[in-house]
């Protein structure tokens, strides 16, 4: 592996990091849900694919798995971190 596979891993994880917390902070409670949720989605599958970049010799079934599970996981992990009884109910 590359050191610039390396840098654009860790710039992607970074973003969507970023992103993330972004959109579950600011955005969540300004649009509709649908956005937050297709927002929320897109992230997860690019920290996933961020993640990836960072190993070395990744399956195919890595690349189609793991963005998708982190897709739906993200949004429902912030849906639950500030639903009414969550921690971090706003």
């Amino acid at each position: 592996m590359s050191r610039m596979d390396d840098a654009l891993g860790v710039t992607v994880l970074l973003t969507c990091g970023i992103a993330i917390l972004a959109t579950a902070s600011a955005v969540r409670t300004r649009a509709p849900g649908r956005v937050v949720n297709g927002l929320l989605a897109l992230e997860g599958a690019g920290l996933a694919a961020g993640g990836l970049l960072l190993l070395d010799d990744v399956e195919t079934g890595s690349w189609i798995l793991a963005p998708v599970a982190l897709a739906i996981l993200v949004p429902l992990h912030v849906r639950a971190l500030f639903a009414g009884e969550g921690p971090f109910r706003t």
